[in-house]
């Protein structure tokens, strides 16, 4: 208002200034004891006493959580004190990574690490990217975003990771793949955070994000799926059956959440409206192209599924031209009931299947269950394009007034 003064924003009282030097203490305490727990594993690797490296490691993990949730400690920290604390703790997890991998190496008895040696090679690049993006950073007086929610589960994971490989192995190699998902994600935003036009940047809200997690997530289906280079899915590792069938419950739950959280945290926007419906298309049609490469699908189906959303999506555009805005229908939230429901059956009982075959294969229901399966994938693929041919036909005659502008 007129003739109204701005207040200035009040002075730091000693108790608050005391409290937050208190803060700031305990928590390079914190990452100090931290980094001492780090060098304890390696010590611990090195004598091979695998069971005192677990215990510095889930004690590395509690007081990493507790620092990060209850001290917040990175809220309050300097920039550069920040950066030296954090490559230091990025540098020791790094080189427990490379021990554990050249253990496994070494190990005549042990196949070649292949998902370590992956996720260690990602780990090393990631940490030099942040290595140069931090310093150009501090040069500009910007901060990296190390507290992101990101950035703190990717972390956590590393570290169940690294527990999970001085114990169990084949949990840890799926451990280690969703390890890979959350680094290449925490990567991604980095890099925008780097990039963005700071004058034109817009806030993204957590809905989108997840929009976004399903587009980026769904070459990494592609990946899981063919992860021993053969189309033959039956012939899969069951790590990465079990990882693909987790990637496809994550789409599936993602697609309602994002749509949930939009409303509940009033954040609906134009981008998240055009890039939900974009996102359900890329992850589904990529499950379908590999259910047609594995003999889980024919190629009618997933001929008909394209056919289908691609001329629904004409036809959204062809009214959107018109200022006409054509809502979901009943049979369109059907038919992707229905495409989850079948992607997540068949994922979920190929790795039944693997099971029975490995443990049960001598009982005397295994060749009925067989029989049975052999028939499962292309009966619910058939009535998945069926029901999305018959939901792009609702989708038609109930929007004819569109179409007639046109034709």
């Amino acid at each position: 208002m007129p003739g109204e003064k701005l207040s200035s924003p009040p002075m730091p009282t000693p108790v608050l200034e005391s409290s937050l030097a208190s803060r700031l203490i305990a928590g390079r305490t914190f990452v100090i004891l931290r980094l001492l727990l780090f060098l304890a594993t390696l010590a611990s690797l090195f004598l091979d006493r695998n069971y005192w490296a677990t215990a510095f490691l889930l004690g590395s993990l509690l007081m990493g959580m507790y620092g990060s949730f209850k001290i917040r400690h990175d809220d309050i920290e300097r920039p550069f004190a920040m950066f030296w604390l954090k490559l230091g703790d990025k540098l020791l997890v790094n080189l427990l990574f490379l021990v554990l991998f050249l253990r496994l190496l070494w190990d005549p008895a042990e196949p070649f690490p292949t998902v370590l040696c992956t996720g260690l090679v990602a780990l090393t690049l990631r940490n030099i990217f942040y290595l140069i993006f931090s310093i150009s950073l501090l040069k500009d007086h910007r901060t990296l975003p190390l507290n992101s929610n990101w950035g703190k589960v990717t972390n956590a994971a590393l570290i169940v990771t690294l527990v999970l490989f001085t114990q169990e192995r084949h949990l840890a190699r799926i451990s280690m793949v969703a390890s890979l998902v959350l680094m290449f994600s925490s990567a991604v935003g980095y890099l925008y955070f780097y990039y963005r036009n700071e004058a034109a940047r817009k806030p993204v809200s957590l809905a989108t994000q997840v929009t976004f997690s399903r587009i980026l997530l769904a070459p990494v289906f592609i990946w899981v799926f063919f992860y021993d280079n053969n189309l033959t899915y039956q012939d899969n590792n069951l790590t990465f059956k079990i990882m693909a069938a987790l990637l496809a419950i994550f789409f599936v739950a993602s697609d309602g959440l994002d749509g949930y959280l939009a409303r509940k945290r009033g954040e609906v926007s134009q981008l998240g409206k055009y890039l939900d419906p974009y996102s359900d298309k890329i992850s589904n049609m990529i499950i379908f192209l590999c259910f047609l490469a594995s003999g889980y699908a024919a190629v009618w189906m997933v001929a008909v599924i394209f056919f289908r959303e691609s001329t629904v999506e004409t036809l959204r555009t062809l009214a959107a031209a018109s200022g006409v805005t054509i809502d979901a229908r009943r049979s369109g939230k059907w038919k992707t009931a229905l495409q989850g429901t079948a992607v997540i059956s068949i994922l979920v009982l190929e790795i039944a299947n693997t099971l029975i075959l490995r443990y049960a294969a001598g009982a005397s229901w295994a060749a009925t269950w067989s029989n049975i399966w052999a028939y499962t994938p292309y009966t619910l693929m058939s009535a998945v394009a069926i029901v999305t041919l018959l939901s792009g036909i609702d989708y038609f005659t109930g929007n004819r007034k569109v179409l007639e502008q046109y034709f």
